[in-house]
């Protein structure tokens, strides 16, 4: 039963890491932006975070700019991709 049990932990392991992968972005940045994986940015940063606070088309990635002073411009990644 032992064995039984560490293969049924181990799947669930390895379902939850390939769930937790991301997958390909349906969607392209503008000119200037680049696209990245999304993530929640809690705490403090050297730099600052301004446009959509979260992934609107829930693929993980969004597409960011770097401005001057510090500021980084996130929009999500909407542009159809070709």
């Amino acid at each position: 039963h032992i064995v039984l049990v560490l293969v049924f932990v181990l799947s669930l392991i390895l379902t939850s890491v390939a769930s937790a992968s991301p997958g390909n972005p349906v969607g392209g940045c503008e000119p200037g932006f680049e696209l990245h994986l999304f993530m929640d940015h809690d705490g403090e940063h050297m730099h600052k975070h301004i446009g959509v606070p979260q992934d609107l088309n829930g693929d993980r990635y969004t597409c960011l700019k770097m401005l001057p002073n510090n500021l980084h411009l996130h929009v999500d990644n909407s542009v159809p991709l070709r």
